[in-house]
């Protein structure tokens, strides 16, 4: 009998995957325009219909050459509910060359050479960005992963190095600025404006419903658990436009940008 429920459990498991593959196209995959650029380019990420893994559409849908895209991929494995990353690993390379209304499809395989996709098991928080002559376009992912097939597929929040950070700081593109770390912590120093909702006693959970989805929110703590989990915790609550401050509050700081206490 035992053996039966093992035999049940592997078979289910080998299944669940192959639904997905072919449930591919149901993804919500999101499209990004630079519309006011004099370049256009468009992104997309999402799971392969026809094959084991991932793939990243560059499109340029301008009416010009472009010349030298920069794109990069990164895969961050998570432990499930914790926040904890486990072997982060990014990709990047140089396209020379796209015409106007090309496509690019980069494939990330298994196996694959050059791109390969990430394997495991548990939650897998994907970024892609692409950047030509300074114009930059991302997207976000976030998946249940299943050795290297993906369930559960949909969007997350975007990470943002401090230097980006500050740059938006300075330009008001935050409509607020989150600190989830503990009220006796945040009084000792925090981001200039920044508002003090706890995620681990459940302070940003009630705060949620005061807050406007359409808006844009840099979270950020003092460790990447309660960061990562407040920045998903908006993403899951609808909350569109959400970024989590790399290296947190300790990175801000030691780049010697304003602080308060």
């Amino acid at each position: 009998m035992r053996k039966k429920i093992i035999g049940l459990f592997v078979i289910i498991m080998l299944t669940m995957p192959i639904v997905s593959a072919l449930d591919a196209n149901k993804t919500n995959n999101k499209r990004i325009e630079n519309s006011n650029m004099n370049e256009h380019i468009s992104i997309e990420l999402y799971e392969s219909s026809n094959s084991i893994g991932i793939n990243l559409d560059i499109e340029n849908i301008g009416d010009t050459i472009l010349n030298n895209i920069e794109w990069s991929f990164r895969s961050k494995p998570a432990i499930t509910g914790t926040g904890f990353f486990i072997r982060e690993k990014l990709q990047e390379g140089i396209i020379e060359e796209i015409a106007a209304g090309e496509k690019i499809t980069l494939e990330f395989r298994p196996f694959g050479a050059e791109t390969k996709s990430p394997i495991g098991l548990g939650n897998i928080y994907m970024n892609a960005s692409v950047e030509v002559n300074d114009v930059s376009v991302r997207t976000e992912k976030r998946a249940f992963i299943l050795l290297f097939f993906l369930l559960n597929y949909k969007q997350t929040y975007m990470d943002i190095k401090p230097a980006e950070a500050y740059e938006r700081y300075q330009n008001n593109e935050f409509d607020l600025i989150i600190d989830v770390v503990g009220l006796d912590i945040y009084s000792l120093g925090h981001l200039p404006g920044a508002v003090n909702y706890v995620w681990a006693d459940g302070t940003l959970t009630s705060k949620i419903p005061d807050l406007d989805p359409l808006l844009t929110y840099l979270v950020y703590c003092h460790t990447d658990p309660p960061s990562t989990a407040g920045a998903q915790l908006l993403v899951d609550a609808g909350f569109e436009n959400i970024y989590r401050l790399e290296g947190n509050f300790a990175a801000w700081k030691n780049a010697g940008y304003p602080v308060e206490t």
